[in-house]
C-alpha cells in the first residue's frame, strides 16, 4: 500500500515515465535477446523524430531506478543503461552509455553507466573500469 500511496504522490508526467521505462526493460530484455548488439546501440544512437518535453537527465534516471525494482525481467547495469538510453534518446537529451571492464579475481568485470554533461547518471563506474565501448544517444537531429 505504502508504494502505491508514493506511486499517486508522483506527477501524473513522471507516472507516464515509469510506466514507459517498464515496458521498455521488456523491449530491453527482448531485443538483447534477438539483436546483434551493433544494431541495438544503432538504433540507440538515432536521433529522436520529435523530441518529448522531459524530467532532467538524473530524474529519469532515478525513475529508471525505481521502475528496474519492479520488473520481471534482468535489470542490470546494462538494461538500465539501454533504457535510459532510450527515454533520453525518445527525449532529446544527449548523453554517452559506456560499457567498461576491469581485471576481478575471478576474471573479468564489466560495467555499464551513462553519462550526461560529464556527469555519470546511472551506474557509478568508479575510477576502477576502463572504458571498452561508448554510444551516444538522444543527439538532436
Amino acid at each position: 500500500m505504502d508504494r502505491l500511496r508514493r506511486l499517486r504522490r508522483l506527477p501524473r508526467a513522471e507516472r507516464a515515465v515509469l510506466v514507459e521505462a517498464w515496458l521498455t526493460f521488456l523491449l530491453v530484455d527482448v531485443a538483447l535477446r534477438t539483436l546483434p548488439f551493433a544494431r541495438l546501440l544503432a538504433h540507440c544512437s538515432r536521433p529522436a523524430r520529435r523530441p518529448r518535453p522531459s524530467p532532467a537527465a538524473a530524474r529519469l534516471a532515478h525513475l529508471v531506478e525505481a521502475a528496474a525494482r519492479h520488473v520481471p525481467v534482468r535489470a542490470g547495469c546494462l538494461e538500465r543503461a539501454l533504457v535510459l538510453g532510450a527515454l533520453l534518446r525518445r527525449r532529446g537529451i544527449a548523453a554517452t552509455i559506456t560499457i567498461g571492464v576491469t581485471r576481478h579475481h575471478a576474471g573479468v568485470a564489466a560495467h555499464a553507466w551513462v553519462e550526461h554533461d560529464g556527469a555519470i547518471v546511472l551506474g557509478a563506474a568508479g575510477g576502477e573500469f576502463t572504458p571498452l565501448l561508448s554510444a551516444v544517444v538522444g543527439a538532436a537531429p
